[in-house]
């Protein structure tokens, strides 16, 4: 909803000092004059930017011959296009990166979204979860009803945002950071991410900042592990020649 790639420019120089070409891709955020924005349609622009963005580089005196892709704001996003488009991508996706971004949408843990984290609420067969619908709706577009939460069925019509499903044996080595008591994307989503990774048999390094909510802003030692991580990954799937 808001956020301009513009503010990473420190981070994407700081990855440019170690040898890596860099590029900070905007994407279409929901607001009045764009109301149809949506995760799925935001992942859609990424994967379609691509070729400009190789093409850019080419442009500049720079071959791209294979690359990572992560993000923040856009870590949903980059894990998509890294699980879910890497088939179809110009070139191999290497490793993907990120930081608090929701991958899976199982209504169980988002019951606690806004509420305290480590005390789960149980699923009610026959609750009301219609808040719940309407944001898978607005992040999928796809609808969904709170009768489909009693049949499993809205797991079909969030596929289509969902990173966790896409991941397989052949999925992109992975580093990924979450806040113990993030309320936003609810933390406990993310450990199904976790458990997806490991039953793949993915390599992934995964943080957990347990005295952070989602701005992980109070695991300072543990987050420069985690930047430090990803220099490894970098280092080791996409080292600079």
């Amino acid at each position: 909803m808001g956020g301009d790639k513009s503010g990473d420019a420190e981070i994407l120089e700081w990855f440019c000092s170690k040898g890596y070409v860099t590029a900070g891709i905007n994407y279409t955020l929901f607001s009045e004059k764009h109301p149809d924005a949506n995760v799925y349609r935001q992942s859609v622009e990424i994967k379609e930017s691509m070729p400009y963005v190789v093409a850019q580089a080419e442009k500049l005196g720079y071959h791209i011959n294979e690359m990572s892709i992560g993000g923040s704001a856009g870590h949903a996003l980059a894990m998509l296009y890294a699980y879910r488009d890497a088939d179809e991508s110009l070139v191999p996706v290497k490793m993907t990166f990120g930081a608090v971004g929701p991958s899976c949408f199982y209504v169980e843990d988002w019951i606690n979204m806004g509420s305290n984290p480590n005390k789960p609420l149980p699923f009610d067969p026959n609750g009301d979860y219609q808040g719940i619908a309407d944001l898978f709706y607005a992040m999928s577009g796809n609808e969904i009803t709170n009768d489909m939460f009693k049949t499993g069925e809205y797991k079909e019509s969030v596929k289509n945002i969902s990173a966790e499903m896409c991941i397989n044996e052949n999925a992109a080595p992975t580093v990924v950071a979450y806040g113990s008591w993030d309320r936003v994307p609810p933390f406990r989503a993310s450990l199904k991410l976790k458990q997806a990774l490991e039953s793949n048999g993915v390599d992934y390094q995964y943080f957990e900042m347990k005295h952070s909510g989602h701005g992980l802003q109070n695991d300072s030692k543990m987050y420069a592990q985690y930047m430090r991580k990803i220099l490894e990954y970098l280092d080791t799937y996409m080292p600079v020649k």
